[in-house]
């Protein structure tokens, strides 16, 4: 899935929404996925918002995923504590140096910069704007759902993070990765082993996709 502003789609302005960029994956995914294929939806940090957004719009249609995996992102009825999209390059920079969502060293790259800011200003802007007053506004998700976080995360704490089954039906943990806001970079293999362990039935169901003989072979 490419986003609007980036890669091939980099000539259109980047969406600055979450439930604008979760309708744009969910009408690819029903177009690009049979019903019978098992799906599912993981995000972290802003992803998990998207991702969310996402499984709402499925299981409206009749498509619900096999799992939701919510990372390292706080509840949607909790508000975001840093607020970076209305600050001045530099003091965004830094903010973003200080998560570690970015090296010192590109603050030096005037042309990376200039071609990232707007990018990251957005996706910033989207997921600070992203809020509900209450998980009264919409019914719990049916999905199965796995929550996860890092230890030292100071973006989304355990509590931010548990905050979420107050909008899920079927939920499990916050399950704590050791590691900072990016833990799933720090830790993969801890990240990815959870999720396979929690839902072992889609990667199992995958698995018998992938050894089904193509329809050039039988």
């Amino acid at each position: 899935m490419t986003w609007p502003g980036r890669d091939r789609l980099r000539h259109l302005e980047p969406l600055r929404s979450i439930t604008q960029l979760a309708a744009l994956l969910a009408n690819e995914l029903e177009a690009s996925v049979s019903p019978d294929t098992p799906l599912l939806l993981a995000g972290h940090s802003m992803g998990a918002q998207v991702a969310f957004e996402t499984c709402r719009l499925l299981e409206q249609r009749g498509l619900a995923p096999q799992g939701l995996i919510i990372s390292g992102c706080h509840a949607p009825h909790l508000h975001s504590e840093r607020q970076l999209s209305h600050r001045d390059d530099a003091d965004f920079i830094a903010e973003l140096i200080d998560i570690g969502g970015c090296s010192p060293e590109l603050r030096e790259n005037q042309e990376l910069m200039s071609l990232f800011l707007p990018l990251l200003r957005a996706d910033f802007y989207a997921t600070e704007s992203y809020h509900y007053d209450s998980p009264d506004v919409c019914p719990p998700l049916r999905t199965p759902a796995l929550l996860l976080c890092g230890s030292h995360d100071r973006e989304a704490s355990w509590q931010q993070v548990d905050a979420w089954r107050q909008w899920l039906s079927h939920v499990t943990g916050p399950v704590v990765i050791d590691g900072d806001h990016f833990y799933p970079i720090q830790q993969a293999r801890s990240f990815f082993t959870q999720i396979v362990r929690h839902f072992p039935h889609a990667f199992s169901a995958m698995t018998a996709l992938q050894k089904q003989p193509s329809t050039s072979e039988r």
